[in-house]
Protein backbone atom coordinates (compact mmCIF):
# COMPACT_ATOMS: atom_id res chain seq x y z
CA UNK A 1 0.00 0.00 0.00
CA UNK A 2 2.23 2.77 -1.50
CA UNK A 3 1.32 6.44 -0.86
CA UNK A 4 1.02 7.99 -4.05
CA UNK A 5 1.63 11.93 -4.40
CA UNK A 6 -0.38 13.42 -7.30
CA UNK A 7 1.19 16.76 -6.61
CA UNK A 8 4.84 16.52 -7.17
CA UNK A 9 6.85 19.18 -5.63
CA UNK A 10 10.33 19.80 -6.95
CA UNK A 11 12.97 18.82 -4.77
CA UNK A 12 14.71 22.45 -4.65
CA UNK A 13 11.24 23.93 -3.89
CA UNK A 14 10.87 22.02 -0.99
CA UNK A 15 14.70 22.58 0.11
CA UNK A 16 14.40 26.18 0.09
CA UNK A 17 10.94 25.62 2.53
CA UNK A 18 13.00 23.24 4.31
CA UNK A 19 15.76 26.64 4.73
CA UNK A 20 13.39 28.75 5.98
CA UNK A 21 11.91 26.98 7.88
CA UNK A 22 15.37 26.32 9.94
CA UNK A 23 15.97 29.93 9.42
CA UNK A 24 13.06 30.62 11.39
CA UNK A 25 13.05 28.33 13.79
CA UNK A 26 16.46 29.74 14.84
CA UNK A 27 15.27 32.93 14.85
CA UNK A 28 12.31 31.59 17.09
CA UNK A 29 14.92 29.81 19.77
CA UNK A 30 17.34 32.77 19.95
CA UNK A 31 14.18 34.84 21.25
CA UNK A 32 13.12 32.27 23.85
CA UNK A 33 16.80 32.04 25.20
CA UNK A 34 16.53 35.73 25.46
CA UNK A 35 13.09 36.28 26.61
CA UNK A 36 14.31 32.99 29.48
CA UNK A 37 17.43 35.11 30.50
CA UNK A 38 15.25 38.26 31.05
CA UNK A 39 12.89 36.40 33.33
CA UNK A 40 15.61 34.77 35.32
CA UNK A 41 17.32 38.21 35.56
CA UNK A 42 14.02 39.47 36.95
CA UNK A 43 13.14 36.59 39.28
CA UNK A 44 16.93 37.22 40.62
CA UNK A 45 16.14 41.08 41.43
CA UNK A 46 12.62 39.94 42.73
CA UNK A 47 14.11 37.94 45.15
CA UNK A 48 16.29 40.41 46.42
CA UNK A 49 14.05 42.47 46.96
CA UNK A 50 11.68 40.16 48.74
CA UNK A 51 14.96 40.05 51.17
CA UNK A 52 15.27 43.88 51.26
CA UNK A 53 11.82 44.00 52.51
CA UNK A 54 12.12 41.12 54.51
CA UNK A 55 15.15 43.31 56.23
CA UNK A 56 12.94 46.30 56.62
CA UNK A 57 10.76 44.71 57.88
CA UNK A 58 12.45 43.05 60.80
CA UNK A 59 14.05 46.18 61.93
CA UNK A 60 12.92 48.81 64.08
CA UNK A 61 13.70 51.58 61.90
CA UNK A 62 11.99 50.15 59.23
CA UNK A 63 9.08 49.06 60.84
CA UNK A 64 8.65 52.83 61.56
CA UNK A 65 9.56 53.70 58.36
CA UNK A 66 6.72 50.91 56.84
CA UNK A 67 4.05 52.95 59.26
CA UNK A 68 5.31 56.27 57.92
CA UNK A 69 4.33 55.17 54.35
CA UNK A 70 1.24 53.87 55.04
CA UNK A 71 0.25 56.31 57.19
CA UNK A 72 0.86 58.87 54.32
CA UNK A 73 -0.62 56.37 51.84
CA UNK A 74 -3.98 56.56 53.76
CA UNK A 75 -4.07 60.43 54.50
CA UNK A 76 -3.59 60.52 50.36
CA UNK A 77 -6.60 58.94 50.16
CA UNK A 78 -8.74 60.21 52.24
CA UNK A 79 -7.42 63.30 50.29
CA UNK A 80 -8.10 62.11 46.87
CA UNK A 81 -11.42 60.90 47.69
CA UNK A 82 -12.52 64.27 49.29
CA UNK A 83 -11.62 66.07 46.07
CA UNK A 84 -8.77 67.70 47.77
CA UNK A 85 -6.42 65.70 45.15
CA UNK A 86 -3.11 68.03 45.02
Amino acid sequence: MAVELKNHVPADVLEKELALVKKELIVQLNMREKELKEYNDLQKRYVMLERRYAAITRSFLGKVTLKYWKLRRKLSNKNVSKGNAK
